[in-house]
């Protein structure tokens, strides 16, 4: 038998490391990346605390009755109709990535005993603002059977208000209740912490709205609690706005109105706000379903933040939701309305058991409520045709070309207010309306409504003394006014003591913003609602106003109205949370109110309050402007530094900081400060491909640019590491293809 060749292990070992380390060459200097998947953090439980301080308790008075009334700071005092309003806080808590809830534990612990023998104020009830027979309407009473009971009130530690989305982040809402009362004896307890434990556990389902927008990720770290859970979102590489073709705002219109809307659009763009035009023909769509599902597509591939509606209910229609009040717990409203928020939040399903009720709180996805934080922001031109494009238009470019131009009326402000009945403190709307001024914190809560110090404050109150419709023309016309803040009885043709026709008597030059509480004035499914001459109509009055669908609504005996909060919140957002794009503020308004959505009608008020106008206008124009394109080296050698340069200027003159985006997940920190008009330089090295970059400015007030134009760079590979790389590949493949393999 012939012998077996046998063959030296060690070389064929050998030889395969030395083929590995050449594919492993290749695949470094050809750029191939390996696939890193990174483990979702999941924590099995959220732990937080909340601290409440010492609460103040002070004596009131309603109808000759006395109560008691306990707050804290950073709470609001809430209840059912006639039963004990006490303390509530909201909790808006993260959850991580792709993880749902399994159980929710709140612990009290160690409570405080205040005493006996309160009485606590009863809850006071809604009435519509229209309401005109006050004769009907009692005072607050506490019920009987709540208040003769031994039984803990509340009865429970929290109230789960749901889970809802805003652009992929899933975010917990809750009520907590610091306070413990025992009604029979009068017994007063209040807990200085509670602490909320959430226990999760990760599913697989990933949410499509995500985007990993850095703009997101900044949005929603003011919206919660536990801003740490967010890196959870950031497993995988973040996205700049240069990654992907970022589109501010959309114009949404038909073929008949484009054109008319060229005007703004090109304002825009050239302000730096990158806006388009797009038409139902265009879109092959006309009913709701369709728009806010090419809504929903353009935000996720294109970045959208903004969309303006261009036409009324007859020419782009509005989704009618369902929803249902209370009066004084006795009288059930309900109504369907017309509602933006539809085209706004655009997570799951607003009609889950497919009845004729769109909007239910259980319409939601799996049937838990809708979606209530908005993706994008949404305002409407309740435009027929090209005359009153052309009227809308001009007079939103008017105004911010006034606010750039810093004319003195942008800081005149005309506060109106009726009389709303016999209602004790709320007989007044000038009550309401005080709260609107400087730091309010009444009924429980604070707010910051328009500075004092800032701006000149006019009140027309019933109060005081009548006034009139002719009053209101006379002064709207012989002075300049930025804002008018109105709350009164009104109906879809009657607004601010005008009628749809006597708001052609209003011949102001400089347009106005209007906010009014005021019932159905803002019904645009109707005929022609006095919103609609106000902001289209005419070429003076409003360039943009909120206005409510249906009935606004305020309390018996208290200040504490639920279109109110929504009223204080919104100047809240622009004054206290910096938020001046009106579509934003209006949105913000609400979901700093969706804690308490379960109340009396504050779901009703979440749902009508469209925005008649531009979404993306400003209160403010105090920011730098867009920096110039930077200039540098577009094409080089990968790992070389180049130089990069910009330059920007301030209204306000104010130093500046530079932030840069590179384009390849890389941005700078913020670089300066830098005199306004003077030149921003960096250095940068690239690795091979291709990237756009760009950047933004902030002055020293924190009011941030936009983004500048992006300049596209492109790096081939390091040619001096390519010729290295070259010459000892060749001697590696030389020693394998000569390896000596010999026979044993």
């Amino acid at each position: 038998m012939k012998g077996k060749k046998k063959i030296n292990s060690n070389k064929i070992i050998a030889k395969s490391i030395l083929i590995t380390l050449s594919l492993l060459m290749i695949s470094i200097f050809s750029n191939i990346s390996l696939a890193n998947t990174e483990k979702i953090q999941n924590n099995d439980y959220i732990n937080l605390t909340y601290k409440f301080n010492n609460p103040t308790i002070e004596k009131i008075i309603i109808k000759e009755e006395s109560y008691d009334r306990i707050s804290f700071s950073n709470t609001i005092n809430i209840g059912e109709p006639n039963e004990p309003c006490l303390p509530v806080k909201g909790a808006y808590i993260l959850l991580p990535k792709n993880c749902d809830i399994n159980k929710i534990i709140v612990e009290r612990n160690n409570p405080i005993y205040l005493g006996s023998n309160y009485v606590i104020e009863p809850t006071s009830t809604p009435i519509p603002i229209s309401k005109q027979n006050s004769d009907t309407i009692n005072p607050p009473k506490p019920k009987k059977e709540v208040y003769n009971s031994t039984n803990q009130y509340p009865n429970q530690n929290y109230t789960k208000i749901g889970v809802y989305r805003f652009r992929g982040y899933s975010i917990l809402v809750l009520e907590l209740y610091p306070v413990k009362y025992y009604p029979k004896n009068g017994e007063l307890y209040f807990y200085p912490e509670l602490t909320v434990n959430v226990e999760i556990f990760q599913n697989v389902n990933d949410d499509l709205l995500f985007r990993g927008l850095m703009k997101d990720k900044k949005d929603v770290i003011t919206k919660i609690d536990n801003p740490n859970v967010i890196q959870t979102y950031y497993s995988k590489k973040e996205i700049s706005s240069s990654e992907i073709d970022d589109l501010n705002l959309l114009i949404l219109t038909t073929n008949e109105l484009k054109n008319s809307f060229n005007e703004l659009k090109n304002y825009h763009n050239a302000e730096g706000i990158n806006t388009e035009i797009v038409t139902l023909d265009e879109i092959g769509a006309n009913d709701p379903e369709n728009i806010r599902e090419y809504i929903r597509e353009v935000y996720i591939t294109r970045g959208l933040d903004y969309l303006l509606i261009g036409g009324d209910d007859g020419v782009i229609p509005a989704k009618n939701l369902w929803v249902y009040g209370l009066d004084e717990e006795t009288t059930p409203y309900t109504t369907y309305m017309p509602s933006d928020l539809y085209y706004s939040c655009l997570d799951g399903p607003f009609n889950y058991d497919n009845d004729d009720k769109w909007g239910e709180p259980n319409d939601g996805e799996n049937g838990n409520d809708i979606d209530l934080f908005a993706e994008v922001y949404v305002g409407r031109a309740c435009v027929d045709n090209i005359e009153e494009v052309e009227n809308f238009v001009e007079k939103t470019i008017s105004y911010i070309n006034l606010h750039n131009e810093k004319d003195p009326y942008i800081t005149e402000v005309l506060l109106l207010g009726e009389n709303l009945g016999n209602y004790g403190i709320a007989s007044w709307s000038g009550n309401y309306l005080d709260q609107l001024i400087d730091n309010s914190t009444d009924d429980g809560y604070s707010t910051l409504g328009i500075p004092s110090d800032i701006y000149n404050i006019i009140t027309m109150y019933d109060r005081e003394q009548s006034w009139s419709m002719n009053d209101i023309i006379e002064y709207v016309n012989n002075n300049d006014i930025s804002v008018i803040n109105h709350d009164g009885h009104s109906n879809y043709h009657y607004n601010m003591r005008l009628t749809n026709d006597g708001v052609n008597y209003l011949e102001n030059n400089k347009p106005i913003f209007i906010y009014s509480q005021g019932c159905n004035s803002g019904g645009f499914d109707s005929t022609d609602c006095i919103a609609e001459s106000y902001t289209v109509k005419t070429d003076s009055a409003a360039f943009s106003g909120i206005w409510n669908a249906r009935y606004g609504w305020f309390w018996a005996y208290s200040t504490d109205g639920d279109s109110q909060r929504f009223n204080r919140e919104f100047w809240d957002a622009v004054f206290g949370e910096n938020i001046p794009e009106i579509g934003k503020a209006n949105q913000d308004s609400k979901e700093d109110n969706l804690y308490l959505i379960g109340r009396s009608c504050i779901r009703w008020c979440y749902y009508q309050l469209n925005l008649f106008g531009d979404p993306s206008v400003s209160f403010f124009y105090n920011k730098p402007k867009k920096p110039e394109t930077p200039t540098g080296q577009k094409t080089g050698e990968a790992g070389l530094e180049y130089n990069y340069s910009t330059m920007t200027t301030d209204p306000n003159n104010d130093q500046l900081y530079y932030k840069w985006d590179f384009g390849d997940g890389n941005i700078s920190n913020w670089i300066g400060p830098i005199n306004s008009g003077e030149i921003c330089t960096i250095k940068y090295q690239w690795n091979k491909g291709e990237y756009n970059i760009k950047v933004k400015a902030k002055d020293t007030n924190g009011d941030e640019s936009p983004w500048s134009d992006s300049l596209p760079i492109t790096m081939p590979r390091n040619e001096r590491l390519k010729n290295y790389f070259v010459y000892y590949f060749d001697k590696l493949l030389d020693l394998i293809i000569n390896f000596d393999l010999k026979i044993i």
